[in-house]
Formats: C-alpha cells, structure tokens, sequence
C-alpha cells in the first residue's frame, strides 16, 4: 500500500526542472547578449520612420533603381579614379536583390555590427561591453554621416574595431595568420579610400605598443602589412600613371572642407565633442543644437573616458568577464564552451589602451586637418605625399578618436561600478543603467527616428519612369538640367540630395558636377563639363542649342522642375530641340540634331571664345563641322572633306571607326587624358570631347587607362584571394596545434 500511494503521488509530482540546451547557455552566458538586444533595439528605433516604403536619398547617397555594376568609376574613365568600388558593389548588388530596401537596410545594419564591434573590442563585463558599443555608435560623428549619407564610411567605421583587434594580435601571431591586419586595410579601404590613411595609423600604432616582439620583428611586420596592401590597392594608384583626376585638390580644396569650430567654443572644444563637419547647411539640425546642455554632458563622458584610460594604463592584467551574475547552472553550461584565448593571441588590456592612446591623439589632431598643432605637418603631406590629399577633409580621422573614446568610456563604467562610493538612491543598477546607455544616447538624442525625422523616404514622381519608358535605350546620352550636383527636390521635401537623374535612366546621364558650396562654384576638371557649364551661360543667347550639344552624344534633355528650373526657360525657343513630354515633375526634349556617337566633319572650325562657337551654331555653320579652339594642340596641315564615317560603341571604353575616306571624327566620349586612336593619342575638341584624324582604313579608339586598372583589378584581387587561402590556412593550423597542446615555434 505504501509503494502504492507512492506511486500515485509521483503522478502528479513536479518533474524536475529539465537543463536548459547548450545554445540557450551560450546564449546567456555570452557577455555579448545584452549589446546585441541593445544594438537591436537602436538600429529598428534609428530606421522605423525608413522602411515606410519609398527610397532614402541622402545628400551623398542617392541610389535609383538603375544602378549598373559596371559603370565609369569601375572602368576607371573618372579620370582613374576607382576610389571606393568595394562600397559601389556592395550597394549595386544588394540593390539588385533587394530594390529600395538597400536604401535603409545599411542603415540598419550599421547599429549591430559597430556595436558588437566594439563591445568585444572593450571586453571586460557586460556593463563595460554596452557602454563602448553605445557610445561608438551613437555620437554626433555618426549622427552628422548619417545624415550626408556616407553609408559605405559608416560600414567601414563598423568595422574598425574589428580591424583594430585584428592588428593588435597580429605581431605575435603565427606568420601564415600575420597578414589578416593587411587584408582588413584593403578591405576597409575598397569601402572608403579614406582607410588608407586611417587604418594606416592603427598599423603603425601596433608597431609601436606591440610586445614580447623586438625591433627586426616589428620593422619586418610592418613592410609586410605596408607592401601587401600597396599591392592590393594597385587597382587604386596604377591608372593614375596616364591620365588625370576628376577633380581639383589644392588650397581650394583644402579651405573648403576645413574641420569646422562651434560658434560659441571654438575648434578644440567642437572636435573633442565629436563635432566640426565642414558643411554646414542646409541642414541638419545637430544634436548639440536641441541639447542645451552638451558641453556638461560632454564633460561627464571625458571625465569617465579618462577614469577608464588611466585605470587601464596601471593594470597588467587582462580584462576579466563580469561573473557577478553567474549562477551554477552557468558554470555547469560552460565546461562545453571553447577555451579562453590565449594570452599569446589575446594582448593585455594596457597594451590595447596605449594603442587607443595612440590613435586617439593622433585621430584628433589629424581631424584638426592644417589647423592644430599638427598643422604644418599636415599641410606638407597634403601637398607632397601621394595619394593623401584624399584627406581633404580631415574630419573623418575623427572615427579614431571616437573609438578611443567608446572603448575607454566602457572601462571608465567598470572602474565606477566597482568603486565603493558608487551608489544612490535607486541602487548601483540604475545609475550603471544611467551612465552606461542613457548618458550617451542622451548627448546624441536626435539619432533616433530618421535622425528626429530630418531624413525620411522619398517617392519619385512617376514621370520620371515614364520619361524613362519613353527614351528607351540605345546610343545617346540624356542630359540633365538644372546643371547641379545638389538639388532639393520637392519630394524630398526640400532637402537638398545629389541628382537623381543619374540612377533613374537607363541611358547614360550627363549631370551637373559642380559642388557649388562655399566660394566654390566647381572643382571639376572635365573639359566637357567646364564646355556645358559656360554654355548654358550663354544659352539665352543661342537658338542651335541641339547643335552645341549633339557632339557630346546628347539625345535627349531632361529638366527636373526643381530649384532654379525656371532659369532655363531659353529651351522653348531652340530650334533644334521639340518637346515630347511635359509633367509638373519635369520636362522632356528630343535633340533634333542628335546624329550618333561618332560625328563626321566636313572640317574643323578653328574659334577663339565660346560665343563665337554660339554664333557658328545660330548661323546654321557648325553642321558638319569640328569646333577647335586655336590654342589647343597642333592639327594636321590639311583636313579633307569626310564622307559618313560609321561609328560603333563597342563599349564604354572601345570604339570602332569603319574604313571610309580620311578625315576627322569627334567621339561623344568626354575628353580625357589617355584615349588613344590606333596608338596615336586624341585631341580635345572646343567641346570637351574626343577629336581624332581618321586614316582610309579606320581603327579603334581606346581608352588606354583601363589597361592599366585592369592590371590593377587582376594583381589586387588576385593577392587578396590568395591571401584570404593563406590566412584560412594559418587558422586552421593554430587550432590543430591548440588541439595537440602544442606551438608553432617555427611561423612565430
């Protein structure tokens, strides 16, 4: 009977309480969760007013739906220029898969990935983990690219501190895992051209708080990571060799992206803030502008930033995870987890404090651009060292000294927490609660929702698809009027964007390259744009207006009912132009001149100014004819009538010219450095585009440029992959020798 009653009372016991799975373990026990539901939670309260249908267009960033994987930038006719094409492809391609989304979704992607960047970057409790990712992203600097859309910056800022550990552990790491940190600097530097200089002061960081390592180690590290990235980023300075930039860097440049000072506080004051982009309107409403208050906040979070810093510089140890909340069921789910790292991998905290140290100074005075202290220093890399005035705006070596803050502010919340005296009415708790999250995402507040719904989707009209319909494709080029790099579209709601028209055509698209900010009006060094920019000066003036143009390939005319719009009302009275579409969104003209990529020339027209070009153009005297201004290179002594000559475009940089009688031909293609006709290099006509003497036989017209980017296309992806293998391989052969209980004494 007992046994009985017993049994019947098992029944309805309570089973005992199952172990939870090793996943849900590791999941709570990861000291990287609480970063993670935060980082969340910010990205979705950052993008929510985003998704709301439409596309996101930026004062840099603006994506259409036409976006080719193959465009100018790619086949370096920008004047060689191919800075940036690992950002291009990772926005064409996911906006291939994804449409619109692609708009918003590096947006959001950007919270998690800087986030847990720079919570396992801090290291130490959890506590310490979400104070660094909060503040990393979080901060006026991120607000402020945010908003001007320098998405793929961002991304490659995410990354950085993943980078940055990676070079830490480099020095002393197996020789076949050694070449990681190079591989890190060529891929944030194919995201933003920029990392070449910026992740180049982490490597010589390294080189200088790196130990256990003596100088003939350190020195052969460092010409490593140095020559393997100069080899991987051949792709960016070979075609340089043989034509020319696409855009003016000088003093002018300098002055005009110069770090700016906060009205009230000066420079130091401004950047130590996070602050000092140089453009300072239209828009936006900065943080600091709703935050009465900044400069006290600001001074809590050095206060703490510092605390951090100094406590890290006196320890020896390495950073410990916050086991306060470790319950036995805990500990019993770890004896599965891997092992700790090992010290040999995983430098010590005061080594990566002095490192931030290091960048962080540097990152600021650098960020002070000819400015501070460093000013001189500044000035003469500017204007002597290759490849550095892509720094003309120094601001952005501004993301070093953010991240020395984050990570230094997560330790500073460490040292608080521990301390005795931190306590207050609500608990320890809170006030970590305080400091940890609200104290940064209240000095940045305005972050949140659409950067407080500063930037939101747009929906174009739809007449500009229709126009689209209507065009088709085919040869000839659409260009786009008002001539402006920046408009402010109504259905951006004023806000001023880059031109649309350039991702919205299937056609090519001839648009305004002239930045137009400060006393600058362009730092373009297209002849063709400078030809288009003091036509339209004169356009009032002309009635061919189809002529003037049909040399640069343009078949159609699309002006955007924007901004000034009204200005070019001269178009209605062109001869040679017939409106064929008219919406409240804009207008679409057909040049009735238009003959093709290639235009034959009965002869050149030698001219001295542009209005005796118009004037040619009025009097019906350009058909048929090449303009040439006397000044420019020295002709042939005779040019004989042509027939029609035939012109394919093979591609964006081949073109062939039929057998026909000798003559000249002028190419649509925009005049630069490097095309060249059966080995004999082309001249610039009075239009800004390619002028050639073609022979009986014809030829091909090449630009020869592209030889070289495909070169350096070859060499840099060939060694990147090549190197990605060797680093598989060095991983994998460190996880078989921690296997065995082992050491390579032979790759250290």
């Amino acid at each position: 009977m007992p046994s009985d009653h017993h049994h019947r009372n098992d029944k309805h016991a309570t089973p005992p309480l199952a172990r939870p799975p090793i996943w849900f373990a590791r999941a709570t026990r990861n000291p990287n969760s609480l970063t993670t539901i935060v980082s969340i939670i910010v990205a979705i309260t950052v993008a929510a007013p985003l998704v709301n249908g439409g596309r996101i267009y930026l004062l840099d960033w603006s994506l259409g739906p036409i976006a080719p994987l193959v465009s100018a930038t790619t086949l370096g006719l920008n004047g060689g220029l191919t800075a940036g094409i690992g950002g291009s492809l990772l926005a064409v391609a996911l906006n291939a898969l994804v449409g619109a989304a692609t708009t918003w979704l590096l947006i959001v992607a950007f919270f998690p990935i800087a986030m847990l960047g720079a919570a396992r970057l801090a290291g130490g409790s959890k506590w310490s983990r979400l104070a660094a990712a909060t503040l990393y992203a979080v901060n006026p600097f991120v607000f402020t690219r945010l908003f001007v859309g320098h998405l793929p910056l961002l991304i490659g800022y995410a990354l950085l501190p993943y980078a940055v550990k990676s070079a830490l552990r480099s020095p002393a790491a197996p020789r076949l895992s050694s070449v990681v940190p190079a591989l890190w600097w060529a891929v944030l530097t194919s995201l933003s051209p920029h990392f070449a200089w910026i992740y180049g002061v982490v490597i010589v960081g390294v080189v200088l708080v790196a130990k256990g390592i003596g100088p003939r180690v350190r020195t052969l590290w460092f010409a490593t990571q140095v020559t393997l990235f100069g080899l991987m980023s051949s792709y960016l300075w070979l075609p340089h060799s043989t034509t020319t930039l696409p855009t003016q860097v000088g003093s002018a440049s300098l002055d005009l992206y110069r770090t700016l000072g906060d009205p009230s506080l000066g420079l130091i004051p401004n950047v130590l803030g996070l602050y000092g982009f140089w453009r300072i309107g239209p828009g936006p409403e900065l943080p600091k502008q709703v935050v009465t208050g900044w400069p006290f906040l600001m001074a809590v979070m050095l206060l703490i930033v510092l605390a951090g810093a100094v406590h890290a510089l006196r320890r020896h140890s390495k950073p410990r995870a916050d086991l306060s909340t470790t319950t036995s069921s805990d500990v019993a789910a770890t004896s599965e987890l891997p092992a700790p790292t090992s010290p040999a991998e995983e430098p010590s905290r005061r080594t990566l404090a002095w490192l931030l140290l290091f960048v962080g100074v540097v990152g600021f005075f650098l960020a002070l651009g000819d400015q501070g202290p460093m000013g001189p220093l500044f000035l003469w890399a500017y204007d002597h060292v290759p490849f550095f005035p892509i720094m003309r705006e120094p601001q952005k070596f501004l993301m070093l000294l953010a991240l020395a803050y984050a990570v230094f502010f997560g330790w500073g919340i460490d040292c608080l927490r521990k301390s005795p005296s931190f306590s207050f009415r609500g608990g320890q708790l809170t006030a970590t609660w305080l400091l940890a999250l609200a104290l940064p995402l209240g000095y940045t507040p305005t972050i949140f929702f659409g950067l407080a719904h500063q930037i939101a989707p747009s929906a174009v009209p739809a007449s500009y698809q229709q126009a689209d319909t209507r065009m088709g494709t085919g040869p000839g080029l659409v260009l786009s009027l008002p001539w402006h790099l920046y408009l402010a579209y109504p259905f951006t709601n004023d806000r001023v964007v880059a031109n649309i028209t350039t991702s919205e055509f299937r056609r090519g698209v001839i648009a305004g390259d002239n930045v137009q900010a400060g006393n600058v009006n362009s730092q373009s060094t297209s002849p063709r744009s400078a030809y288009l920019q003091d036509l339209f000066n004169l356009a009032p003036t002309t009635h061919e207006f189809g002529a003037l143009v049909a040399p640069l390939g343009v078949k159609y005319v699309v002006l955007s009912k924007t901004v000034d719009w009204p200005l070019y009302g001269w178009l209605n009275q062109q001869r040679d132009l017939r409106l064929v579409m008219n919406t409240p969104a804009l207008e679409l003209w057909r040049n009735l001149d238009y003959r093709g990529v290639g235009v034959r020339a009965t002869a050149l027209s030698p001219v001295n100014t542009l209005a005796q070009l118009v004037t040619l153009a009025n009097d019906g005297k350009l058909r048929g004819r090449v303009p040439v201004f006397r000044s420019g290179a020295s002709l042939p002594a005779s040019a004989p009538t042509s027939l029609a000559r035939t012109v394919h475009q093979v591609s964006p940089i081949t073109y062939q010219i039929e057998p026909g009688p000798a003559g000249w031909v002028s190419v649509d293609a925009p005049y630069q450095e490097g095309w060249s006709f059966n080995g004999t290099p082309a001249i610039e006509s009075a239009t800004g585009t390619v002028l050639v003497h073609v022979g009986a036989a014809g030829g091909t017209l090449t630009f020869t440029p592209w030889r070289l980017v495909r070169l350096g296309y070859a060499i840099s992806l060939g060694l990147f992959v090549l190197l990605c293998a060797v680093a598989i391989v060095g991983r994998r052969r460190s996880k078989r020798l921690e296997r065995l209980g082992g050491s390579d004494n032979s790759d250290v």
